[in-house]
């Protein structure tokens, strides 16, 4: 069986790669990630468009009316808008470049081109301003006569114009582009207003230097705003802080939030105009309290300075990040401080049963100080070894965690059979997560372990982040409650243990072919020694309860579980064996029909239930939990 495997998806929720290569998953936002929209780029590329339309359609009318005016001033005002036109199509088409997804070569996308052209934009008007003044400072040497009463009805009509395209410029002033594109408007519009002025004047007088003083006028009022677009453009694309937040208040503030003890290597910018981004090192006294610090920083950071795209690393304090080099400076070695890594040690947990009290045992591989909890829970006759070979290929990325369920292991025995059921087991779930001091874990379930991380799942403020439920769902199958009931808590006992574990063997099929070597690896455990004889790991009274549910009792418990599957809003991957009698392809379809965070995979020549020790399954796991 091992290498044959085909996983088929059957998901509607996941999305083939593009063509460009590019997995989506890359750029994918999640909870507590910054929210890019689109909508507002649209509404602005249309502002723009129209803005375009207009103004270039009028420069061509004013440029004729120029000429035959013989008017130098209708045809700097022509020119001024044919300069604007330009300005508003390189506008338009930084609009159409930021809107392009991210690609492997820019993972943040084109956001920024909307800057440069603002910052293009505004050379070009600082050089028009320029070329107005030098101009103007000409015609008080040398006047140039001209129509008055032409000019006067063009200018009139032009600055009809400007008002109405300036109209539509303004309804988006948040955009450092379409403000840069407003501002050659402004201009056109002062322009049309300083032509109308001087052609009345002209009309009434003939004083012709009134062209040259009020185009002189009209540059200054330009030059101003041109200037305040330059600088925003200019502090953009050089990565500066942005205008808007105070980089010593977000310094001073991270240090306040309970828990950091310092920051350093502080960086504050905009990915994109009004989408700032923050990283940094956080310096922690105890790893284990990152995910509930790092959440309270993320509520801060958004509250008080709207900054809601994130990356900080965590340090412990004495730690260096230098580390690497004091081998350089005559350190040895061994001085270098090094992590202990559990390899399948045993701790308890106590936990409270009704008016009793019992420990659960719990089995851990990996970093106990990483803040990365991967849960792994078994099925109703298991116990937490079923996943040594998953913990110990997942233990450089996580701490896996591996609880022996109350009756079953090395866990303690109920006094109240009634006991052994979901609602238990949630209970010491949540005492073993306060235990291990994290607010964040996912979740691995395999048959009764998926059923508690669901009910789990469905509970307000529930620390899981993602969960693969491993062969199980709301609706069990009766011909595999026939074949459970064929042997939990039924007698197994034998004299050698070789025949004990050649009977279990048999009883586990349905997981698919391994090796006499896996078999060992994952049913041995199952297999205690008592008065000499070999036995199954857990007490026979988890089938009370298991035996005393009636039609409608479990008819009631099924609808309760749907219930609960349908509250959950985390990622969930459904995995289910091709052969499985007990959860069948159609209860995968409708968990992913009425959850929408619901994909499935399905596993080939596989019973219930895929047994997690075959390389190309724990692949999967591996890939879904990256």
């Amino acid at each position: 069986m091992s290498g044959s495997h085909h996983f088929h998806s059957h998901s509607k929720t996941i999305k083939p790669h593009s063509q460009s290569g590019v997995d989506p998953s890359l750029h994918a936002h999640k909870k507590g990630d910054a929210r890019h929209s689109h909508t507002k780029q649209v509404s602005n590329q249309n502002l723009i468009l129209i803005a375009l339309v207009l103004t270039l359609g009028f420069s061509g009318v004013e440029g004729a009316a120029a000429y035959f005016a013989n008017s130098l001033a209708l045809i700097s005002d022509a020119g001024h808008m044919v300069t604007d036109a330009a300005a508003l199509g390189l506008a338009l088409l930084a609009q159409i470049i930021a809107r392009r997804p991210p690609s492997p070569k820019h993972s943040f996308g084109f956001g920024r081109a909307e800057a440069l052209a603002a910052f293009v934009n505004s050379i070009a008007m600082l050089a028009l301003v320029l070329w107005i003044v030098i101009e103007a400072i000409s015609r008080f040497a040398n006047p140039h006569k001209v129509d008055g009463l032409t000019v006067t009805v063009v200018a009139a009509i032009g600055l009809l114009m400007n008002v109405v395209v300036a109209w539509v410029l303004s309804r988006d002033t948040k955009s450092v582009n379409t403000r840069a594109a407003l501002v050659h408007v402004m201009g056109d519009l002062l322009g049309s207003v300083a032509a109308l002025i001087a052609g009345v004047v002209i009309q009434l007088t003939g004083w012709m230097p009134i062209d040259a003083i009020l185009s002189i006028l009209v540059s200054l009022l330009i030059l101003k705003s041109t200037i305040s677009i330059l600088h925003e453009s200019y502090h953009f694309l050089m990565e500066g802080v942005p205008l808007h937040i105070d980089y010593l208040a977000v310094g001073r503030d991270l240090k306040a939030v309970p828990g950091v003890l310092a920051v350093h290597d502080l960086h504050v910018w905009e990915m994109t105009p009004s989408f700032p981004a923050l990283i940094g090192h956080i310096e922690i006294s105890v790893m284990q309290e990152w995910p509930s610090i790092m959440a309270k920083i993320n509520a801060m950071l958004l509250d008080k300075h709207g900054i809601d795209h994130v990356t900080l690393q965590p340090e412990e304090v004495g730690q260096d990040e230098h580390d690497h080099e004091h081998d350089d400076h005559g350190l040895n070695a061994q001085e270098k401080p090094t992590t202990f890594l559990h390899q399948g040690d045993t701790f308890y947990v106590q936990c409270s049963s009704g008016e009793s009290e019992h420990r659960m045992a719990y089995h851990v591989w990996g970093d106990p100080t990483n803040p990365k909890v991967l849960l792994c829970v078994h099925g109703l006759t298991r116990r937490g070894s079923d996943f040594k070979t998953l913990a110990q290929a997942m233990c450089k990325d996580y701490y896996v965690v591996c609880p022996d369920i109350v009756g079953r292991g090395e866990s303690d025995r109920l006094s109240n059979p009634m006991l052994y059921a979901v609602p238990q087991y949630v209970a010491d779930i949540a005492q073993l997560i306060k235990k291990l001091g994290v607010s964040q874990v996912d979740w691995l379930g395999t048959s009764m372990g998926g059923l508690i991380g669901m009910v789990y799942a469905a509970m307000p403020n529930c620390p899981i982040q993602k969960m693969l439920i491993n062969d199980v769902g709301p609706r069990i199958e009766p011909e595999a409650l026939k074949r459970l009931g064929s042997y939990v808590g039924q007698p197994f006992v034998f004299a050698n243990r070789a025949d004990a574990l050649e009977r279990l063997n048999k009883i586990c099929a349905s997981f698919g072919e391994h090796t006499p070597q896996e078999w060992e690896i994952y049913n041995g455990p199952m297999l205690i020694q008592k008065d000499e004889q070999w036995i199954m790991h857990y007490d026979p009274n988890i089938s009370v309860p298991f035996a005393s549910v009636n039609p409608i009792m479990a008819k009631a418990g099924e609808m309760a579980m749907w219930h609960a599957f349908k509250q959950i809003r985390i990622p969930m991957l459904i995995v289910r064996g091709g052969d499985s009698d007990l959860l069948s392809a159609a209860t995968v379809a409708e968990m992913c029909k009425i959850n929408p965070y619901a994909r499935s995979i399905e596993i080939p020549h596989v019973g219930h239930a895929p047994a997690f020790v075959k390389p190309e399954q724990i692949a999967l796991a591996k890939e879904f939990f990256s």
